[in-house]
């Protein structure tokens, strides 16, 4: 495996556990909105030290990329988080798994190609598995079922935008080089959640709802991984085998959520056997869809 490919190996594990402690601080009383702005002050600050360490600024025409990329990645934050408050960790992570052929087909319509028969064989497949990821609400309440469809909807929408990011990024970040690019990016995504200063919890207000570690931790593993997809895929390309790797974490959010169950809680310590055997047979559809569709 060429060792680019450990950066998404490590930001797939990363993601899972960071989103995990930032459900934490959200069961608790925090805002969505929270973590967006927490997780992108991370990032403004660690690449606005990179940023100053160049000693150089990103050329004028590339202001607008930067901006354009940081907006991508902001709206893919938020939905993120907002799917993550509403859905189970088990439920919501399998579906980013579809993000992989996302990219794939908008790579070939951006570039002109057709669209090979294995990506639609791939999307086929990657619809079974949603579909068995959403069938686990089907004998539960009508309220958790509505929840488990608009859960997946948001992580559709998030994996929508962090797809654009993804290729935005590959386009753009040879470019303008990596160590030049990201930091402008990231300064444009803090200052776009700026806006989001209304909705966002203050200190005193997490402290008090026990949220404050939960959020602080969460947000700086979601932070770090990241920058390590950011950096692979702005530094190396290869955006395809890239997102193949990163989309392990459909895996990992079903068996750690589940191992970690009742350490953490979690609706997911409340599930039956069965219902996570099949949440876990819905993930490993949607990878395996993500594996055909990319390398076959």
């Amino acid at each position: 495996m060429p060792y680019h490919l450990l950066y998404p190996l490590f930001s797939s594990v990363t993601f899972v556990f960071g989103v995990m402690l930032v459900k934490q601080g959200i069961s608790r009383g925090a805002s969505p909105w929270t973590p967006t702005f927490v997780a992108n002050l991370w990032l403004a600050i660690a690449f606005g030290a990179v940023g100053i360490s160049q000693g150089e600024m990103l050329p004028i025409s590339g202001w607008w990329p930067a901006a354009a990329i940081g907006l991508c990645f902001v709206l893919g934050q938020l939905f993120t988080y907002l799917a993550f408050q509403l859905g189970d960790v088990s439920v919501a992570t399998p579906v980013f798994g579809v993000k992989v052929l996302i990219v794939a087909v908008l790579m070939a319509l951006v570039t002109g190609e057709i669209v090979p028969a294995r990506i639609w064989f791939g999307a086929i497949l990657a619809a079974s598995g949603v579909a068995l990821v959403q069938s686990t609400g089907l004998k539960q309440s009508r309220e958790k079922r509505r929840s488990i469809s608009i859960t997946i909807g948001l992580v559709m929408t998030a994996a929508l935008m962090l797809s654009l990011f993804d290729i935005a990024l590959q386009h753009w970040g040879p470019q303008y080089r990596s160590t030049l690019l990201l930091p402008a990016m990231f300064a444009a995504a803090f200052v776009l959640s700026l806006g989001f200063l209304p909705w966002v919890d203050s200190v005193k207000s997490l402290r008090k709802q026990g949220a404050f570690r939960w959020i602080l931790a969460g947000t700086l593993l979601m932070a770090l991984q990241a920058v390590s997809m950011s950096w692979s895929l702005s530094r190396y390309g290869d955006a395809a085998r890239i997102n193949i790797v990163y989309s392990l974490r459909s895996l990992w959010g079903v068996l750690i959520a589940w191992s970690l169950a009742h350490l953490m809680g979690g609706a997911e310590a409340e599930h039956g056997r069965r219902i996570m055997l099949t949440r876990l047979a819905g993930a490993v559809l949607l990878t395996g869809a993500v594996v055909l569709a990319i390398t076959a």
